[in-house]
């Protein structure tokens, strides 16, 4: 009943009957087939790229030097000619991105900064009304509703509702709880937990990382019970053996959601495990400046379809991803990304130059019970810190053989130091950094 007063109430709020619209017009477009998408998509990429061409400086001026013009844009294939946009262009350029005749409010973002300096930029209205209508389709696939109570592990500071009182009687009215993520004492995951027990959310919306935390703290105390019917992952990669833990400790289905703060909702997990990029971003895998086929990996690069203000026309985001080669079979004609396969700075690179993906050391660490976290820092080419928190105290032995594994890997010039650590430090944003590379593997 209160999830269908409050979105009743919503309606009268600003913005509320625009983003109905947006819902409905989702509604449209979700079981359109490929052909049909591509088609409703090219429509909306030339009107934007025009929009950006007559009226933002940067886009004319970069478009005019690499010789490129709106009307050129005849098929999907011509938006590739356009140039990149990159995050340094957006921290050198960011006044010359905003289009001046655009008369609506404007937002200041920046985004989370895990990777180092924040990017600021600019959104209009329909930047937040447009990311509602997607992320309450995605939840719907799950029978979750807007209104419906929400448990949340979460730790970026500007989303924490203890901020201001209006946040905090913005989390009662939604029925948001949160769990800091970037303070996860075993007291307050014990308080947490009692909580949600007798509360029992609908969804649980967190990081994969400090939910799996969270989980293996319930596991161990033994503490069930909690029963939502959606676990929402974002921010940041689920793993293999954290999607298994989830699904075992609060048995229901794992949905991720890949997101970003320039974008928010890039794609959504349906219920058949097919992570399919909304129709409302165009999304490119790129390799060596060029769109690469199915299947095989590259940068991924997003353009929104509906921000005007400040648009971000192919924009490389610094995550790499793979297209699957089938459709999924929910029967949805969105593309699927088989995987998102890390940030760019998720990639290492072994003596001889190979690029090694982080996932090395989950695997690695995956078959290790004495592991709980584990943290690698690459400084240059020839030197490895990694960090391990183990649950009780680990031999020698145990050490030189974990070492033994990761040289055979990296190879013999590779200088590794093995340390056990009681604490691994969380980032500003309150998310964990299994992997930090200062050795930047170009792909495009």
């Amino acid at each position: 009943m209160y999830a269908k007063l409050y979105r009743a109430a919503r309606l009268l709020l600003p913005g509320g009957l625009a983003t109905q619209r947006n819902e409905r017009q989702l509604e449209a477009t979700e079981w359109l087939s490929r052909a049909e998408l591509e088609a409703w998509q090219l429509e909306r990429i030339q009107r934007l790229v025009r929009y950006a061409y007559e009226h933002v400086p940067f886009y004319r001026e970069t478009y005019r030097q690499a010789g490129v013009h709106p009307e050129d844009i005849r098929r999907l294939e011509d938006f590739q000619a356009l140039p990149f946009l990159t995050k340094e262009d957006v921290k050198r350029h960011r006044e010359a991105l905003v289009a001046p005749n655009f008369r609506g409010k404007l937002y200041p973002l920046e985004t989370g900064g895990s990777t180092g300096q924040p990017t600021q930029f600019l959104v209009e209205d329909s930047f937040w009304r447009w990311n509602v209508a997607l992320r309450n389709r995605g939840r719907g696939w799950y029978g979750v509703r807007e209104g419906a109570k929400m448990a949340l592990v979460w730790g970026a500071p500007r989303d924490m509702p203890d901020q201001s009182w209006f946040r905090r009687l913005r989390a009662r009215i939604q029925r948001h709880r949160v769990l800091n993520a970037f303070s996860m004492t075993e007291a307050k995951m014990e308080t947490f937990a009692e909580m949600l027990v007798h509360w029992q959310p609908a969804m649980i919306k967190a990081y994969a990382s400090a939910l799996a935390l969270f989980a293996e703290f319930l596991k161990t105390r033994g503490i069930t019970g909690i029963r939502p019917r959606l676990v929402e992952t974002t921010a940041e990669k689920v793993t293999g053996p954290q999607r298994q833990l989830l699904k075992e400790v609060f048995q229901c289905p794992v949905a991720d959601c890949y997101s970003s703060r320039e974008f928010v909702t890039i794609a959504y997990e349906c219920a058949r495990g097919g992570l399919h990029v909304c129709e409302t971003r165009c999304v490119e895998i790129v390799a060596d400046g060029r769109v690469v086929p199915p299947g095989q990996l590259g940068e991924i690069v997003v353009t929104s379809l509906h921000q005007f203000a400040m648009p971000f026309i192919r924009y490389k985001i610094g995550d790499m991803g793979i297209y699957d080669t089938a459709p999924c079979p929910c029967g949805r004609g969105m593309p699927v990304l088989r995987e998102v396969v890390g940030r760019t700075h998720d990639f290492l690179v072994a003596s001889d130059g190979q690029f090694v993906h982080g996932e090395f050391f989950a695997y690695t660490f995956r078959v290790k019970p004495e592991v709980v976290r584990y943290q690698v820092h690459q400084t240059d080419r020839h030197h490895l810190d990694v960090k391990i928190v183990c649950r009780e105290p680990v031999s020698d032995v145990w050490l030189d053989g974990v070492r033994a594994e990761i040289q055979a890997r990296f190879g013999e010039s590779m200088h590794i130091s093995l340390q056990v650590v009681d604490k691994i430090e969380l980032t500003p944003a309150g998310k964990h950094r299994y992997i930090i590379s200062e050795v930047n593997p170009d792909f495009v």
